[in-house]
C-alpha cells in the first residue's frame, strides 16, 4: 500500500520543481557505479555570497576546479563573486542556469536559504550533476526523504556542507572513541550557544514594508516560500535562519554540526520517540531556546536498552549536576556533543580538542590524526579519485533526525512515537504535516 504523506510529499516537489525533476522522481533509475568526470571539474555556484563565498573559494581552491558559471539572487554578491573569476558565466536565477548550462558544467554548490535548498538540489540530481549541498540538507523531513532517493538514483558524488565532519576534532574524537575507553554509551547530550547574538527567534512578523533594494530579486530570494513584504535587516541577509518559512531555528543550523559525532559515533538508526520540553514556537519563528528528548533503539555502541540523546538550545546547556558527577570543569565549551558511557565521558567539539572525564581516570594522549579537507574530499571523490564522508546517503538521514527536534516543538510535554520507515507518528498522524514543505502555487 502506498503512504499518502510520502505521495502528498512527492507531489509537492514536483510541483515546485522542473520537468527534469519530475522524470527523476517518476521513472529514472540509473544503476551501476557513480559518476565520474574526466578532465576539469567544470563547476557553478549557486549562492556566492557570505558562506556561498566561503564555499566557492574552497572548491576554486582545487588545482582541478574550473569555476564555469556563478548565481546569487544578490548582484552585489555575484559582481563580487565575479571579480574573482571573471570567465565565470553569471545568472540571477538558478533556473536560467541549469538550462542554460546544460552540458557545460559537472557540478554544483548550493549555499542559499534553507528553504531553497530542496528546490535546487533536486532539480541538479535530476540532470546528473555532482552536489556540495549546504547544511541542513533541506528545510523540511519530506523534502530529505525525497532527495535520499533521488541521490540513490543518480548515483553522482555529493557531501553535505558539514566541513566538520573532515576536520581534526572530530577526527580525534572519533579516534579516543573507537579506542573504547568510555565503554557502552547509555546517554548523549548536545546543546548550542545559537541563536542568542547571531539571528532573532521567538518574535513575530515585523510590520510595514521596506523598499527592496535595487541589487536584491526579492522575488527569487523568497522563491518557494509564501509571499511577504521585504523588510530591511529583517531575513537577507542572514537573519532568515530563525524564521519558520525560510529557516530551521538554532537546531537545523547547528544540529548537523553537533549531533553529527552522536550519529556517526554510534551508527543511529531512526529515532523512536521525540519529547520537546521547552517553549512551542510561534507562528513566524522559532524559541528563543529549547530542548528536546529522543529515544533510540540499541546500537552496537551503546547499553542494551538504548539511547537517550537529548538536544539544548539557546545557551540551555546539560545539566549543571550531570557534569559535576563527570568531573567536568566549571565552564564547558558552548557547542559541544557529550557522551556518557559506562565507563566514563567523552566530550567532543567541532572546535576544540576533545575531553575524556573524569581526568584522573583518563591518562590518555589525543592522538595525532590525518584530516582531509572537506570541499576538496568531494571535489576528488567527481574526479574518480576517493569518497566522500558526508554523502548525501548519510547526511539525509542526519537532516532527518536534526529536523524532527523542530516538530516536536509544535507539541511541548508531549512524547512523539516516530516510525522513521513509513514517515508517520503513529500517536500524532496529524504532526505529520509539520514534515511536508509548503511550496508557493506561483512556483508549480
Amino acid at each position: 500500500m502506498s503512504n499518502p504523506l510520502i505521495d502528498l510529499s512527492r507531489r509537492r516537489l514536483l510541483q515546485a520543481t522542473s520537468a527534469a525533476t519530475a522524470l527523476a522522481l517518476s521513472g529514472c533509475r540509473t544503476t551501476g557505479a557513480r559518476r565520474t568526470t574526466s578532465g576539469k571539474l567544470r563547476h557553478a555556484g549557486i549562492g556566492v555570497g557570505g558562506q556561498g563565498a566561503g564555499d566557492l573559494a574552497q572548491i576554486a581552491a582545487h588545482p582541478e576546479v574550473e569555476v564555469a558559471a556563478l548565481c546569487d539572487v544578490d548582484r552585489g554578491h555575484l559582481e563580487k563573486a565575479a571579480e574573482l573569476y571573471p570567465e565565470a558565466r553569471l545568472y540571477r536565477d538558478w533556473r536560467e542556469l541549469f538550462r542554460e548550462e546544460e552540458g557545460r558544467i559537472d557540478s554544483v554548490h548550493v549555499t542559499i536559504p534553507d528553504h531553497m535548498h530542496a528546490p535546487v538540489i533536486t532539480e541538479a540530481l535530476a540532470r546528473r550533476l555532482h552536489v556540495y549541498g549546504q547544511k541542513p540538507l533541506t528545510r523540511t523531513v519530506a523534502e530529505a526523504r525525497a532527495i535520499a532517493n533521488l541521490a540513490s538514483r543518480a548515483r553522482v558524488w555529493t557531501q553535505m556542507g558539514i566541513q566538520n565532519h573532515s576536520n581534526t576534532p572530530y577526527a580525534q574524537a572519533l579516534a579516543l572513541f573507537r579506542q573504547g575507553h568510555i565503554g557502552k554509551v547509555y546517554e548523549a547530550h548536545v546543546w548550542t550557544d545559537r541563536p542568542h547574538g547571531w539571528w532573532p527567534q521567538g518574535c513575530d512578523r515585523p510590520e510595514g514594508e521596506d523598499e527592496v533594494p535595487e541589487e536584491l530579486d526579492w522575488e527569487l530570494w523568497l522563491g518557494v516560500a509564501p509571499y511577504r513584504p521585504y523588510k530591511k535587516g529583517s531575513y537577507h541577509p542572514f537573519a532568515w535562519r530563525g524564521w519558520r518559512d525560510f529557516g530551521t531555528g538554532a537546531q537545523g543550523d547547528m544540529g548537523c554540526h553537533l549531533m553529527d559525532p552522536a550519529v556517526w559515533f554510534l551508527e543511529l538508526g531512526h529515532p523512536l520517540t521525540l519529547r520537546s520540553d521547552g517553549p512551542a514556537p510561534n507562528a513566524e519563528t522559532y524559541p528563543e531556546w529549547s530542548r528536546v528528548e529522543y529515544q533510540f533503539a540499541p546500537t552496537r555502541h551503546t547499553i542494551e536498552s538504548g539511547l537517550r540523546l537529548v538536544w539544548h538550545d539557546g545557551g540551555k546547556k546539560v545539566w549543571r549536576e550531570l557534569l559535576d558527577e563527570i568531573g567536568a570543569p566549571e565552564k564547558v565549551y558552548d557547542n559541544a556533543c557529550l557522551f556518557l558511557g559506562t565507563n566514563g565521558a567523552l566530550l567532543a567539539s567541532p572546535y576544540e580538542v576533545p575531553l575524556l572525564f573524569p581526568k584522573e581516570r583518563f591518562e590518555v594522549e589525543v592522538p595525532e590524526v590525518e584530516t582531509e579537507n572537506h570541499w576538496h574530499q568531494w571535489v576528488n571523490a567527481c574526479l574518480g579519485m576517493g569518497a566522500t564522508s558526508a554523502p548525501f546517503e548519510y547526511s539525509t538521514h542526519l537532516t532527518e533526525i536534526v529536523l524532527l527536534g523542530n516538530v516536536a516543538l509544535s507539541y511541548p510535554h508531549e512524547t512523539l512515537e516516530w516510525d522513521g520507515r513509513r514517515l508517520v507518528f503513529p500517536n500524532r498522524p496529524e504532526a505529520g504535516e509539520l514534515l511536508l514543505p509548503h511550496y508557493r502555487e506561483e512556483w508549480s
